[in-house]
């Protein structure tokens, strides 16, 4: 997957890889492990899944349909950010309890726990702040790990004591070192494909990993491309992105798709370019594959606390001061101050506020899918209802005794609702005029100007639609025009007349 997306993709900078919102569905759809480190019940139908989820990838690539994006306002991807930084930063917390997660750990073995947690955390957080050279050479992720192993093995053991290592929870062996296609794999059992609900199980998953996939990496790549200021290219993210999930779910892999905590700090720490994502996947395979010895040592309580780096990272804490302003009366607002300094803004808006809110809860509660599809249907009714109070209709006697409705404003399914109610069939005279500022936007607004013009048919009286226009693209020397649509019963046809003739 990183190397794929990092090699061929649209966005120079950003890390893509498994994720845990991916891990959460997958989640959901298989049984628990038995223990920690081992497949749960049904987890054959993974794989599948994600060869076909990477297949829909590429069939939005073909579409253009990752275009929509457009459609997510700031208030979403703020509410995405804090949901995915909380379920970073939480689920963490299971570093900390038994095998059985049924109690919390105790004694002195939480305690180192919480020390090299905390060790790892600090050395990650603040060695690339450092006024050195070597700081920022060596990846502070890597020295995070590379520390906390140094405390296990140089201090905690030779006292006595020990804390899990990722060789003691999900040991690396030179058995799943290396990929393997999952339909050779000894250790799944295809016949478990066959069951009647099977076809179902697999097509909801991939809809689901296509959707989190897809929306996770187009946000991460504006993320990025706020920071490094460069072009992002959303087709080439989604095609590339496509590729690598085919290829991961043939050899046996979850998937995945950009990772948007790491790919902030790649960004932050100076990987702007397609090298950084190159050699952060060669340098996982190498990993895995060669030199999983020393990922077995590396203890867990030391990959919690550059994990927490991570999710801080991605949490949004400036809308938490918006958040308890928005709570708050605006005359409030204005004595939230220390030392001279307004710690809370003055004006926000209330209602994006809530979607931020909504988005988060739902993000983490569930999945972000359902978080983002939630903020953005949030916000299109706000916008909607917003829209219907720009909407006016006036009108006017001109001197030929006709009369003229001039409608300023969008005309569509929340306006035309009561668009009809705007005219006086029975005291109009003859001949009336209607001026649209806009075409109507929808079948609603359609219907609702033939629902005028039927009306005047039954009062005997006659009405004309124009809609004004702008300029021909081409030229300053282009007229002006607007668009005379005569609507009849059946349906409407257009023809352009030109913006003098409307104001005749």
């Amino acid at each position: 997957i990183g190397f794929v997306t990092s090699a061929f993709g649209g966005r120079p900078g950003m890390i893509s890889g498994a994720a845990g919102a991916r891990a959460t569905i997958i989640g959901s759809f298989i049984g628990t492990p038995d223990r920690v480190g081992m497949n749960g019940e049904g987890v054959e139908i993974v794989f599948p899944s994600v060869i076909i989820s990477g297949g829909f990838m590429l069939l939005i690539w073909y579409t253009k349909f990752y275009r929509f994006t457009k459609l997510i306002p700031e208030s979403v991807l703020v509410g995405f950010l804090n949901g995915l930084g909380l379920l970073i930063i939480l689920s963490q917390v299971y570093t900390f309890r038994n095998e059985d997660d049924t109690q919390w750990r105790t004694g002195d073995e939480l305690g180192w726990m919480v020390l090299i947690t905390f060790v790892s955390w600090f050395t990650m957080e603040f060695t690339p702040k450092m006024p050195c050279r070597f700081a920022n050479l060596v990846p502070s992720s890597l020295l995070a790990l590379v520390v906390g192993a140094i405390f296990e093995f140089a201090l905690v053991r030779p006292l006595g004591h020990r804390t899990d290592t990722i060789g003691d929870v999900a040991e690396f062996t030179p058995e799943n070192a290396f990929p393997t296609p999952f339909m050779i794999d000894p250790q799944y059992d295809l016949t478990k494909l066959q069951s009647e609900d099977t076809p179902v199980r697999i097509f909801l998953l991939s809809v689901l990993l296509c959707a989190v996939g897809s929306i996770e990496s187009l946000l991460t790549a504006e993320v990025v491309t706020e920071v490094v200021k460069t072009p992002n290219r959303p087709d080439r993210v989604m095609s590339a992105l496509g590729c690598a999930n085919i290829i991961a779910g043939f050899v046996g892999g979850m998937g995945g798709d950009a990772t948007i905590g790491l790919s902030k700090m790649n960004v932050i720490s100076g990987g702007t370019s397609r090298i950084s994502g190159v050699v952060a996947s060669i340098g996982v395979l190498l990993s895995v594959t060669v030199a999983y010895p020393l990922l077995n040592l590396v203890p867990m309580s030391a990959l919690t606390g550059v994990m927490l780096v991570v999710g801080l990272h991605t949490f949004s804490w400036p809308s938490i001061p918006y958040a308890v302003s928005a709570c708050l009366p605006e005359q409030w607002r204005q004595y939230a101050k220390v030392g001279g300094r307004q710690l809370l803004p003055l004006r926000v808006d209330r209602y994006d506020a809530l979607i931020m809110a909504v988005v988060s809860v739902i993000s983490y509660t569930t999945n972000i899918v359902y978080g983002i599809f939630a903020g953005v249907v949030l916000a299109c009714c706000r916008f909607s209802w917003e829209s219907t109070h720009d909407f006016t209709v006036s009108s006017v006697l001109r001197a030929d005794g006709s009369k003229l409705y001039t409608a300023q404003g969008e005309l569509f399914f929340a306006t035309a609702n009561k668009f009809h109610l705007e005219f006086d069939y029975v005291n109009d005279p003859e001949r009336v005029a209607l001026l649209l500022e806009f075409e109507p936007q929808d079948y609603s607004a359609v219907h609702a100007i033939r629902k005028v013009m039927h009306n005047y048919e039954k009062a005997g009286k006659h009405i004309e639609v124009r809609i004004h226009g702008g300029e021909h693209q081409g030229g300053d020397e282009a007229p002006n025009y607007a668009q005379t649509i005569e609507m009849s019963e059946e349906w409407h046809r257009a023809r352009t007349v030109h913006k003098d003739e409307v104001t005749k």
